[in-house]
């Protein structure tokens, strides 16, 4: 779970950009879902299939306005930024966009976290693996390959505990186990002493784990933030 939320490495667009691939698409002051496919890579353009919502109720916007796309390849998270030219009709209606001159690469899949506090139930696991204790407290940050959580007290690192989440969407109860890999003592001013603890996943299944950093990025696409142009 260690790293950064965003590294600043950028690629080559005809490097990571390939025909067919599905487009997450986040539109200026829009914050429904939008979803899109890429139809042809020119010289100086792309051509989208015209970005649906859920309804598939199609996306309107005016000659020049920038937006933001991203995708996920199976390993890695990128995303780029392109402005808008025209819309067209051909076989079916698309959007013919600029071509950005490089695309983020964001991280490593296990190691992309975003905030998540939510009602989370932890349960302390003895040698044989026989609940201790269960215990009712928050989350911090989630990633694919741990979650870090808040308590009134440190746990030895390299405990095994079972963490419990209500509702992951694709998933709906989380309950997986893991391992404690750190602790940190929170510096506040207060009368009672906080710890965030992270914890590892134990043996995640990778389609779990795949659905886990899906609802990441989806969390990310949707968090207010500027439309940058690369």
């Amino acid at each position: 779970m260690r790293g950064a939320l965003s590294q600043d490495i950028f690629v080559r667009p005809d490097v990571v950009l390939k025909l067919g691939q599905q487009l997450n698409i986040s539109l200026p002051d829009d914050e429904r879902p939008l979803f899109s496919k890429l139809e042809n890579i020119g010289d100086g353009e792309l051509v989208l299939t015209v970005p649906v919502d859920e309804d598939k109720c199609p996306a309107r916007i005016s000659p020049g306005t920038s937006f933001t796309c991203d995708f996920f390849d199976g390993c890695c998270y990128y995303k780029f930024a392109v402005g808008f030219q025209r819309r067209v009709i051909e076989n079916i209606p698309v959007w013919y966009t600029d071509k950005p001159v490089k695309v983020q690469k964001i991280q490593h899949r296990e190691f992309v976290r975003i905030k998540f506090d939510n009602p989370l139930v932890v349960r302390l696991l003895d040698d044989n693996m026989a609940e201790e204790e269960m215990i009712f407290t928050t989350s911090v940050d989630l990633s694919g390959g741990g979650i870090c959580f808040l308590l009134d007290r440190p746990l030895e690192v390299g405990k095994k505990i079972t963490v419990e989440i209500s509702e992951i969407p694709g998933i709906g109860l989380f309950n997986h186990m893991a391992t404690v890999v750190r602790y940190t003592e929170l510096d506040e001013k207060t009368e009672e002493r906080k710890y965030h603890i992270g914890a590892q996943f134990t043996n995640i299944d990778f389609k779990i784990q795949d659905k886990i950093i899906n609802y990441i990025f989806d969390l990310q696409r949707k968090a207010p933030q500027k439309c940058i142009r690369y």
